[in-house]
């Protein structure tokens, strides 16, 4: 039932974002501000601050009068030693507390370091049970408390926690995950939200000068921009997991920082100088009351002072090559890695179970994180789609600018001008749209390498489709489609073709820089043999009703399904995987057919079918379907354009019919012949091993980027100081 309830859910709000009324209703949920803050005039901050501190105090009130323990999580052989620095402010110290008896989600202790406070604490803390507790006779400040808690710490991690802060569900876990993820990572912080749901930081940077900045201070923390895991010069002390045995490694937070402010700073750079990595984790989630344990802004700003002319002392040769404090400069300073940018448009978040090439555009975005490029995907297209979908997808690392939708694609490429190296654009109708907004906005693209990867010839496709659907297309209007659609491309600096015969008709029209990228399949075949195999399978996304694939399995369904029954009975089934809301399926009634909708692992129905099926009657590009079923060990049954585009042979690769009649009878064949089924699966495997190559996928993704790193070099610390 539950399952039931999640796919009505999905295919309602596909359906409603598949209409311009649906997508407005929908954005109405999914706000986005490119770099505008939350509105003073809506959230008062000193009024939040005033009510949660009023709130905390008569909790602390009444916690204290009512007695009773409050027991904090711990473990005898911890993964995390939590570390909090207490100097007053004994009501916030409860809220923080309460939130991690809620929060904690791997095994912890708690050590609290109290450097004498003279509020409320002491009787609070005669009620915390389970926490190792250190009492200092004086206030010797933030940074030796630390030191001293973390002398005291057995666990593997250390959680330096602000007081002040809220621990939010998941977020102990999320930072943790980073280390086992990552290579080389030394220290891992969240994004941190202010008490007025604005965002206090989601990563730091330090400029040339040794001042800091926050990135994204006062704006939306759901942003996209900050839902993205990426490497950063440091994070803030409020939430820093980081190694014990690291943390003893460098002697800790350098003393000479004392009593606070810029000690982490000091140690993210150590970190760095030592081969270690800095990561924002955006699943890593508190909220900060802010300046609690300084005394106020004023404190704080006068020590940040101080200890920045420190900073600069110690750490010339790093702050030399960071960037120059300027607004131009943050966008480039927020990920310390200094790797080429690289921006990919497409229609939508390249789900696998879309089809249509979309699992072609998830492996180039993999195939760009692993060749560590610092990556941003723009869909173009307002879809039903949240974060963690987004990211079950895609690598952590990838910026994807979610909700915006191509009406403010012209905007983020104007905030963004001189950002990207390399600007890959997916499909013909965005091409079109980029090269409108270029010739509206001059230079909107600055000095980026525009890749056109055209996906797929769609203009042959289109004369197929539209000659089915019975309008008459002359060879002249066809090629005049193809020249219009091959004319997209001209001011590109590479074109990227799905397969050779592709790239020829390019080449043939004048094109140099042109490359063949197909698909990236590794062979999976599952179990099963022959005899314990049965039905037949297609796979698809059904959602438009001039798709091929609307077409292909109404004309199978009306045309090729009854020829089938004759000579196999009605003893078997046709299973149809993927989303089918497209309004002509209605005209489907045989018996047999059963629509399995989206499914997120197909892999058991290609153990259980005998044969795939591929009826497409018009289409562009290389058939991916094919591809993941060979890998998979189910022969396939397909027309004769699909064999075509691949190169494969009938009766080798896989069988061939067009004709409804010859469709049907190969599908017999197949379902009936155990040796030719055999022979079928052995060398489309074979083929597969040759067309869909890992090690060329990889080569052809990095070399797209490769010639951008002589013809567009990234603009050094030193020119972005002089706006050059």
């Amino acid at each position: 039932m539950l399952g039931a309830l999640i796919r009505l859910k999905q295919r309602a709000g596909r359906a409603l974002v598949s209409t311009a009324l649906g997508r407005r209703i929908y954005g109405l949920k999914q706000t986005v501000e490119l770099s505008k803050p939350v509105p003073d005039a809506v959230i008062d901050a000193d009024d939040v601050k005033k009510q949660h501190s009023q709130n905390a105090s008569a909790a602390l009130d009444e916690f204290i009068d009512d007695a009773q323990a409050l027991v904090l999580p711990h473990s005898d052989k911890p993964v995390v030693s939590i570390i909090l620095v207490l100097f007053n402010q004994a009501p916030l110290t409860l809220m923080c507390l309460k939130s991690l008896i809620a929060h904690c989600d791997v095994d912890v202790e708690i050590i609290i370091v109290d450097n004498n406070s003279t509020d409320r604490t002491a009787e609070m803390m005669a009620l915390v049970e389970n926490a190792t507790t250190l009492h200092n006779q004086d206030n010797v400040g933030f940074v030796h408390a630390v030191n001293q808690g973390a002398e005291a710490a057995r666990g593997d991690f250390l959680l330096f926690l602000n007081n002040d802060a809220l621990l939010q569900p998941g977020s102990l876990r999320a930072a943790l995950n980073v280390f086992g993820q990552e290579s080389n990572a030394g220290a891992v912080g969240g994004k941190i939200r202010l008490l007025d749901g604005s965002l206090q930081e989601a990563g730091s940077i330090i400029w040339q000068d040794g001042s800091c900045l926050g990135y994204g201070r006062g704006m939306q923390p759901d942003n996209p921009e900050f839902m993205f895991r990426r490497d950063v010069d440091y994070c803030s002390g409020a939430f820093l997991l980081t190694p014990r045995a690291l943390f003893a490694e460098l002697g800790g937070f350098d003393i000479d920082y004392a009593p606070a402010y810029y000690e982490e700073s000091d140690y993210c750079i150590r970190l760095n100088k030592a081969g270690y990595r800095i990561i924002y984790e955006p699943a890593a989630d508190i909220i900060h009351y802010e300046f609690a344990s300084s005394g106020g802004y004023e404190g704080a700003s006068k020590l940040q002072q101080e200890h920045r002319e420190i900073l600069c002392q110690k750490h010339q040769d790093y702050l030399a090559k960071q960037y120059p404090a300027a607004e131009s400069n943050i966008l480039k300073a927020r990920t310390a890695s200094r790797r080429q940018n690289v921006l990919l448009i497409d229609d939508r978040v390249p789900h696998a179970a879309l089809g249509a090439g979309y699992p072609r555009c998830r492996e180039i975005l993999h195939e760009l994180v692993a060749a560590n490029y610092n990556v941003t995907l723009f869909p173009l297209r307002t879809s039903y789609d949240e974060w963690p979908d987004t990211y079950a997808t895609l690598p952590p690392s990838v910026e994807v600018m979610l909700y915006l939708g191509k009406d403010r694609l012209g905007e983020f490429l104007t905030q963004r001008r001189d950002v990207y190296d390399t600007i890959i654009v997916s499909r013909s109708h965005n091409m079109e749209w980029l090269k409108d907004l270029q010739h509206k906005h001059q230079a909107i693209t600055g000095n980026a390498r525009i890749v056109y990867d055209a996906e797929a010839l769609i203009a042959p496709r289109e004369a197929a489709r539209m000659r089915l659907q019975g309008e008459s297309v002359s060879a002249q209007r066809e090629a005049r489609m193809v020249k219009d659609e091959l004319e997209l491309a001209r001011d590109a600096d590479c074109v990227l073709a799905v397969s050779q015969a592709e790239a020829d008709i390019y080449q043939q029209a004048g094109f140099e820089n042109v490359l063949v990228l197909g698909h990236k399949t590794v062979a999976t075949p599952t179990p099963r043999n022959f005899k314990q195999r049965q039905d037949f399978l297609f796979v698809g996304a059904l959602r438009d009703d001039n798709s091929p694939n609307v077409d292909s399995l109404l004309w199978f369904t009306e045309k090729v399904l009854p020829l089938i029954k004759k000579q196999l009975g009605s003893d078997f089934r046709v299973l149809v995987v993927g989303d089918n809301i497209a309004p002509s399926l209605k005209r489907i009634q045989a018996d047999g057919i059963k629509f399995m909708g989206r499914q997120p692992d197909i892999t058991p129905l290609y153990d259980h079918c005998r044969v795939f099926i591929a009826p497409t009657r018009f289409a562009a590009g290389i058939p991916h379907k094919i591809h993941e079923a060979a890998a998979f060990g189910i022969p396939v049954v397909a027309t004769e354009l699909l064999a075509g585009q691949l190169s494969w042979t009938d009766c080798d690769e896989l069988l061939v019919g067009d004709s409804a009649e010859a469709f049907a009878d190969q599908c017999v064949r197949l379902y009936q012949d155990e040796t030719l089924w055999d022979h079928v699966r052995g060398k489309a495997l074979d083929a597969l091993a040759r067309d869909c190559s890992p090690e060329q996928f990889t080569a052809v993704v990095q070399s797209l980027t490769q010639a951008a790193s002589t013809q567009s070099q990234q603009t050094s610390p030193e020119l972005a100081a002089t706006g050059a």
